[in-house]
């Protein structure tokens, strides 16, 4: 563990004391009695007298004296015990909370199993009346079969009183706008097939074994808190809740100085990242200390989290839960990471960020609509995302910042112009996300009607457009393959990133939308459908090119989203589970492999940072099942 500060008894024993309020005990006290105390004999500390006290007829008084080493010793193993007692408490309800989640994925599974479809067939036979027909049609490419052989071994000749200009039979299928004509409606279907149990699949706890002891020091929380605002590569890319320039500023100024939770939560998070990502790893790269730096920060963040639960909520406060959640999932913890994001949430509704009509700082809407991104996020590789609304905002989204002028711009304003621009992007793309996942996953619990539901996806679509076309156009061209500049090698990558991220996050929900319009269990057949196959295929293609890039530029993997190979793989998935051979089937096995390779060789599963080894698991074991 790390070295115990100077104050380490009163902070111990004010830990004990909120313990002890939190389970409703207040029959201890943390100085020994006065007698026990002049006597030199140990104190059980009972309130209102000690043990020994009221077995001798001793008059037990209480009161703060300087305890000597036998009574410190006893105080700290009872705070000891109390917070084992609370960490078990926690314990239990992180796995209680997991077993629910496990138990709701697979009722979800099991829900939407396809049910098998009757081997389409027909009759015909010859009666009195003409022709007599039996036929299980099951949708809609059968009836095309069945009209279609009809018209080869039938001729119906036209009655010779019809008019002469009644319009022809079109042999092509005609798209009326507002609806699509599916190669199969019973194909319209959600990503249930695949493993969406990055975050289901296991819920480890903290562990505390393995972890290198860490001296938590003030020179390495100056050095910590100066790397973070200088970084925003690893820190305000992934989560811009804190203004850097303002928190440094209020870090060196005794009177402003931001409260130490959030302090230990901002040297947590970047211990994690930066440090990893730009001081370690040109040293011992085989080592992941950066991960045990963080722990020991974010052990720190929760003793002092546990003094301050029952105080009034602070700004200061929620962010710094809202970071040591994300420090959590980073390092693996999913467990405690709900825990975590629920104390923040209930936080930002106590300080009155999610009430309506309420006019929030850039910092308090920001702060709100992170919790949002993050949480649906949550529900999505849970295969829910429909409970995720009750995280939405109801203040707008902050607006798109105007470019800063070259000439008369800081490169701070430039670095705070693509992260925030970046965000607002994803936002939107993630309000949308959250739509889509919703329309699928309703439409299967209540069985909808299919042309409901394609009118629907076809009304998303539009607003995919719609979102596109409202990007600039610096940010609507991609230019994978684009070459650093010797100006500002920095601000180049870091508005690279930023780019590519809303790319993948708008190629995600074209997957979305466009892949229940491709059949499941055979290639298309039909224009429609195989056209919303192309499109499919067309971003997952462009979301692996543009990982693999990020990972091949070395300077350039501070904030690479690999969840994107999750959908990209949803694709290629499908198109080596087609019975049939086809003319993508070598593509699409190619393009899973290199997937696959690209996370292995890439400094965030090297490091195991943002859950990339468990993302690689879940990923291989839907590969294992096509090749």
């Amino acid at each position: 563990m790390a070295a115990i500060p100077k104050d380490s008894t009163s902070t111990r024993a004010k830990l004990g004391t909120a313990c002890y309020r939190c389970r409703g005990f207040r029959s201890f006290s943390v100085y020994p009695c006065l007698k026990c105390y002049k006597d030199l004999q140990p104190c059980d500390l009972t309130v209102p007298g000690c043990t020994r006290c009221s077995a001798n007829g001793y008059e037990c008084i209480y009161q703060k004296t300087e305890p000597k080493a036998n009574h410190v010793s006893q105080v700290l193993n009872t705070m000891n015990k109390v917070m084992d007692q609370w960490q078990e408490s926690i314990d239990k309800m992180a796995k209680d909370f997991a077993q629910k989640t496990r138990d709701f994925g697979q009722k979800v599974d099991q829900s939407f199993k396809k049910k098998p479809i009757q081997p389409f067939s027909w009759k015909i036979t010859t009666t009195n009346k003409g022709l007599s027909v039996e036929s299980n049609v099951n949708s809609f490419n059968d009836l095309s079969k069945l009209v279609d052989q009809f018209k080869k071994i039938m001729h119906i000749s036209t009655p010779r009183d019809e008019l002469p200009t009644a319009p022809k039979v079109l042999d092509e299928t005609v798209t009326i706008p507002g609806y699509e004509c599916l190669d199969d409606t019973s194909s319209i279907h959600t990503a249930s097939t695949f493993s969406f149990s990055i975050l289901n699949s296991a819920h480890p706890l903290m562990d505390h074994k393995g972890l290198v002891p860490i001296e938590v020091t003030q020179e390495l929380t100056d050095s910590l808190v100066e790397l973070y605002c200088n970084t925003p590569c690893c820190n305000a890319v992934r989560l811009p809740i804190i203004n850097t320039t303002e928190f440094l500023a209020r870090y060196h100024d005794p009177e402003k100085r931001p409260s130490q939770l959030l302090i230990y939560a901002v040297c947590a998070s970047t211990a994690r990242s930066a440090f990893q990502f730009h001081v370690w790893n040109r040293q011992q790269k085989e080592y992941n200390m950066g991960r045990d730096i963080s722990m020991a920060y974010c052990l720190k963040g929760r003793e002092l989290l546990a003094e301050v639960f029952d105080d009034e909520p602070t700004l200061d406060h929620c962010v710094a839960v809202f970071l040591l959640a994300y420090c959590h999932m980073q390092n693996g913890y999913t467990g405690v990471l709900y825990i975590y994001e629920w104390i923040a949430y209930n936080m930002a509704r106590g300080l009155g960020l999610f009430d309506e009509h309420r006019q929030l700082s850039q910092q308090e809407s920001m702060l709100a609509w992170c919790l949002y991104y993050y949480n649906t996020w949550y529900k999505v590789f849970q295969g829910d995302s429909c409970s995720s609304i009750q995280f939405q905002p109801r203040s707008p989204l902050p607006p798109l910042p105007p470019k800063p002028t070259t000439l008369e711009c800081t490169p701070q304003d430039m670095v705070d112009y693509y992260i925030h621009t970046g965000w607002h992007y994803m936002i939107r793309s993630q309000i949308l996300r959250q739509e889509v996942t919703s329309c699928l996953l309703s439409a299967q619990s209540s069985e909808k009607s299919n042309s409901v539901l394609t009118a629907n996806l076809v009304a998303l679509q539009s607003k995919l457009d719609a979102f596109y076309d409202s990007l600039t156009p610096e940010w609507k061209k991609l230019d994978i393959n684009s070459k650093q500049t010797d100006e500002c090698p920095d601000l180049y990558l870091l508005a690279k990133s930023c780019i590519t991220n809303v790319h993948v996050d708008y190629h995600i929900n074209k997957i979305l939308l466009y892949q229940a319009f491709s059949p499941v269990d055979h290639f298309p057949t039909t224009s429609t459908s195989l056209q919303a196959l192309h499109t499919c295929l067309n971003s997952a293609h462009t979301i692996t090119i543009i990982i693999n890039n990020l990972v091949s530029e070395q300077d350039n993997q501070c904030n690479v989203p690999f969840f994107g190979l999750v959908f990209a793989n949803m694709v290629y998935i499908k198109l080596l589970s087609y019975p049939d051979d086809h003319p993508y089937r070598e593509l699409a096995r190619q393009s899973l492999i290199q997937s696959l390779d690209t996370l292995k060789r890439s400094k965030a599963y090297i490091y195991d940072i943002d859950m990339s080894t468990n993302l690689l698991h879940v990923m291989e074991q839907d590969a294992m099942q096509v090749l």
